[in-house]
């Protein structure tokens, strides 16, 4: 009974590192310019956020902490800002690959789960709008950083609240559909995709917005790894698509 278990748990776990069915995934029948740039798009979608926090010293934490940290290293806070929104445009590509990979099993999953993470990145653009402003603020020099933090964190004009209310339950409702749809797809790794679970996870719950366990690059870089891991699947089935064609070719 103990080794059957152990086996049991052991093709569990080489189940879920593997991609499935490569053969069947439908990047294989992209062109190779399609399968770089969505391997790219994924990537870079989760490295310019990773890339941003990792600029943030760890001894911020609240709002205060945030906004003396932007006025006292303008260089630093300005570049790590550019690379948050460097990010949008590749996550919204995000939205559109993780579609293609996934609608062929589970059309409505797929589309549902697009619709709803598109609308949350609208959303993200804005808080990232939001947030220019207020590093503008903080480095002006005219403005008392206590009352911008206030004002800043407080978000409770009905604007801030609208825009909160377009980003954050479209886009963890739109990821967690989207990773649903993933794991049904049969085209990545089921244990990437448990990474995106993941992140939401950390990234809602255990940073900086929930409880504050972990700090905020903790979740970029699980969503980093999983983005990489899905790109590389990507990828890979480029060569089943080729081998597959050759088979095809072959003479009899």
């Amino acid at each position: 009974n103990v080794r059957q278990r152990k086996a049991l748990a052991v093709s569990t776990v080489a189940s879920m590192l593997k991609v499935p069915e490569r053969e069947q995934s439908p990047a294989a029948n992209w062109t190779s310019a399609g399968r770089i740039a969505a391997a790219t798009t994924l990537v870079l979608g989760t490295a310019f956020p990773l890339a941003a926090h990792l600029m943030v010293p760890p001894t911020v934490g609240g709002t205060i902490d945030w906004v003396h940290w932007i006025a006292d290293h303008p260089d630093l806070a300005n570049l790590s800002k550019v690379f948050e929104l460097l990010q949008m445009p590749f996550l919204f590509g995000t939205v559109l690959v993780y579609v293609l990979l996934s609608r062929q099993r589970s059309p409505r999953l797929a589309y549902a789960g697009g619709i709803l993470l598109g609308c949350g990145f609208v959303g993200l653009s804005a808080v990232e709008g939001y947030e220019t402003l207020a590093y503008a603020l903080a480095q002006d020099g005219r403005f008392d950083l206590t009352a911008l933090a206030d004002v800043v964190g407080a978000q409770s004009s009905p604007p801030a609240i609208v825009m909160l209310l377009i980003f954050l339950p479209f886009a963890f409702f739109g990821l967690l559909t989207s990773a649903v749809a993933l794991w049904r797809s049969g085209a990545v790794p089921r244990a990437a995709v448990l990474l995106i679970v993941a992140f939401l996870v950390v990234d809602v719950f255990l940073g900086s917005n929930g409880f504050g366990i972990t700090p905020d690059w903790v979740g970029r870089v699980i969503a980093f790894v999983g983005a990489c891991w899905i790109a590389w699947a990507v990828l890979l089935a480029g060569r089943a698509g080729s081998s597959g064609e050759a088979i095809r070719q072959k003479p009899r």
